[in-house]
């Protein structure tokens, strides 16, 4: 039966045109027109109802103040993301069912500042949470995490007055990220940097001649792959090495009474020299207007630039290939505190021509980075805008500057002023999903986690989060980890005298390949090989390497998965006994055990057999088979993942022709 609907409209400026109070009934396919009052005309628009649910569990109403959005990360062993949302003094983690992540939420003193930043700033393989908070304009600390909640080693940090969101980047490439703060002393300010154990990274503070403007940006603009710090202060623009040299051409001063604020530098190659530039945007506390300005590793400004805005640009600039001729587009909109809608979207290319179709407008003030990606599969890039007034929308346009259909979308709350989108796969289902959140500005968050019901393309995002990725480093083409290379196994065995490696991926995402690295007892880590790996993919591949150079002792592997930008990641370590000349059939307890999820089972033949490994409950049901085939002499280990089962006891047999058959007890315990 059809659905009648009563709707209470309050009248804004932007309304739809419908009386107060009054009935409708949407189509078939849930869809019913409006009349919207835009700029004194009166123009249709169908709105497609209830387009994006909830998920079970959302949204959150949390008491607090948020800025520059949350994350979407994965915490744990499961191949599902998590959340991370900062709201008052309260970290928040949570599963994508709306439970809390175990040991989470974590409570600061007092106010957190901006959105939190993920990654492996210890470099034990594994991603730290790490946040800011504020307290006047004196005092101030940087928290890092671990997953499970606990304080990494060296952390929380008395570091003083930190404005926004802190960056994480690996400044002297030792696979740990360290972490970028600024640090406010009215009138001047300060760019710190820390490493992964809490200690001041060589070469640093740097000092600036103002107060600080908004996030960092690290990344490599002068092509020698070693990166830069890239900072505004509120006139100017530094860029720093590793070491905190200033580089040649820097500091830019802002000409004409061009100032800085909140809208984070983005570096990216616009103009194919290999060498990206710096992107940003300022406002002018003189006449009103804006400016996006665009800087070469010199300190000269591209040509065609500054392009020129009719109010501030808060918003980070957006890069990406919106119109998709191959030539780079940078996308802003602007903002000034007015009761009517006198704003605008803008994109120009990377030469500063405007694209067509813009500007888009007069919208509601814009403050959040415009979100880039192809969210209908229409193979252009949309743009996703927060839009400062009421009631909470976000809205959505094609690359021709039109409405995309069903949209805006509204959200429970009166705005969306600062509250910047995170788009990912939250729950592995292949439908994309959005994180995002709606506030008075003042006193609450509703943070929402909707699927959209359009099938997920990691490929098709180009600006996924603030400032591109759960690091917050601004360099385009560096996306977050939403799909990461999702390792679901890795094994090894020894067999004809060779240690035989696999590993499966079910997903992967600008993979470059996979080195592997040995080390033997007490011994570093070197690289003995490199298999491809398949760039970007939602399929699931297999891998494999055999490593013959073994002689009879226990070695340890890893895999070092690296990306098409250089990033790059570690496996779990895992072990392996060499005896070449193994003289009988040993079955090994698992380790550990209990365990929860995964558990390692090692055995040992003694001469060719055909060999069965096999897992049963305690009813005697079969559950698994871990080897089914003929194994040559040595020492085996698999690892037996558990994540889909129910706690309790259960047994592993081992069978090795008809001579031998062991069988031993363990216990899952969550």
């Amino acid at each position: 039966m059809k659905k009648v609907y009563t709707i209470l409209i309050v009248i804004f400026s932007l309304t739809f045109a419908i009386p107060q109070g009054n009935n409708f009934l949407p189509d078939v396919m849930n869809k019913v027109q409006v009349i919207q009052n835009v700029s004194d005309k009166l123009v249709p628009e169908i709105i497609l109802l209830d387009t994006f649910p909830n998920f079970n569990g959302f949204p959150k109403h949390i008491s607090g103040t948020s800025l520059e959005g949350g994350i979407l990360v994965n915490m744990d062993s499961d191949p599902e993301l998590e959340i991370l949302y900062n709201v008052g003094n309260l970290v928040y983690a949570w599963n994508s069912d709306g439970t809390d992540v175990a040991g989470w939420p974590k409570t600061v003193t007092p106010t957190l500042q901006s959105a939190p930043a993920f990654g492996d700033i210890d470099g034990d393989g594994e991603g730290e949470i790490v946040v800011t908070r504020l307290s006047g304009t004196s005092n101030g600390t940087v928290y890092a995490f671990e997953k499970d909640g606990s304080n990494v080693s060296g952390f929380p940090i008395n570091h003083g007055y930190s404005t926004r969101t802190p960056v994480l980047a690996d400044l002297d490439g030792d696979g740990a990220l360290e972490i970028i703060v600024n640090k406010r002393l009215y009138p001047n300010g300060e760019v710190w940097v820390y490493k992964g154990d809490g200690t001041v990274f060589p070469g640093w503070p740097q000092s600036t001649t103002e107060v600080p403007a908004s996030s960092a940006a690290v990344g490599d603009i002068t092509g020698d792959n070693v990166p830069e710090i890239v900072f505004e202060s509120y006139t100017s623009i530094y860029v720093w090495d590793k070491d905190g040299n200033l580089l040649s051409g820097f500091p830019f001063i802002l000409p004409g009474g061009y100032t800085l604020s909140y809208s984070s530098p983005v570096l990216a190659d616009v103009d194919n020299d290999n060498k990206r530039e710096i992107i940003f945007g300022t406002h002018n506390t003189s006449n009103g207007s804006g400016s996006v300005y665009i800087l070469n590793d010199d300190g000269s400004v591209l040509p065609g630039w500054p392009k020129y805005t009719g109010w501030w640009v808060y918003t980070p600039p957006s890069v990406g290939y919106i119109d998709g001729d191959n030539i780079l587009d940078i996308a802003v909109g602007d903002q000034v505190l007015s009761g009517t809608p006198v704003d605008h979207v803008y994109a120009w290319n990377a030469n500063g021509d405007a694209l067509s179709g813009f500007p888009i407008g007069p919208v509601k003030a814009i403050n959040s980075q415009i979100i880039l990606a192809d969210i209908d599969n229409d193979n252009f890039v949309e743009l996703i805008t927060d839009d400062n007034g009421s009631p909470a929308l976000y809205h959505a346009y094609n690359h021709d500057g039109t409405v995309v259909s069903g949209w805006p979308i509204e959200l429970a709350g009166q705005t969306t002023f600062y509250q910047v989108p995170a788009l990912g796969d939250v729950n592995r289902d292949g439908i994309l999903d959005i994180l995002c959140a709606a506030t008075d500005a003042t006193s609450y968050v509703n943070v929402n986690l909707l699927n959209t019901g359009i099938s997920f393309f990691p490929e098709k995002i180009e600006l996924s989060c603030f400032q591109y990725n759960e690091r917050h480093n601004g360099v385009y083409g560096d996306i977050a980890s939403a799909l990461p290379v999702e390792l679901v196994s890795f094994t090894a065995s020894f067999e004809a005298n060779s240690v035989l490696l696999k590993w499966q991926t079910a997903s992967e995402l600008n993979n470059l390949g996979f080195e592997i690295q040995r080390a033997s007892n007490n011994g570093n880590f070197m690289t003995i090989g490199f298999v491809k790996g398949e760039g970007t993919s939602t399929s699931e591949h297999f891998y494999s390497f055999k490593d013959s150079g073994t002689k009879s002792t226990t070695y340890f592997y890893r895999l070092k998965q690296i990306d098409f930008n250089g990033t790059f990641e570690y496996s779990d370590i895992i072990e392996v006994d060499v005896n070449l000349t193994p003289t009988e059939f040993v079955l090994e307890q698992n380790f550990p055990n209990p365990f929860n999820p995964t558990t390692k089972i090692k055995f040992t033949i003694s001469d060719l057999r055909f060999t069965i490994l096999k897992v049963y409950d305690v009813s005697g049901n079969e559950i698994a088979t871990l080897i089914n085939k003929k194994l040559h002499p040595g020492t085996y280990e698999v690892t037996f993942d558990a994540s889909k089962l129910p706690s309790g006891v259960y047994f592993y047999q081992l069978k090795a022709g008809s001579r031998f058959i062991a069988t031993k007890k363990m216990i899952l315990l969550r």
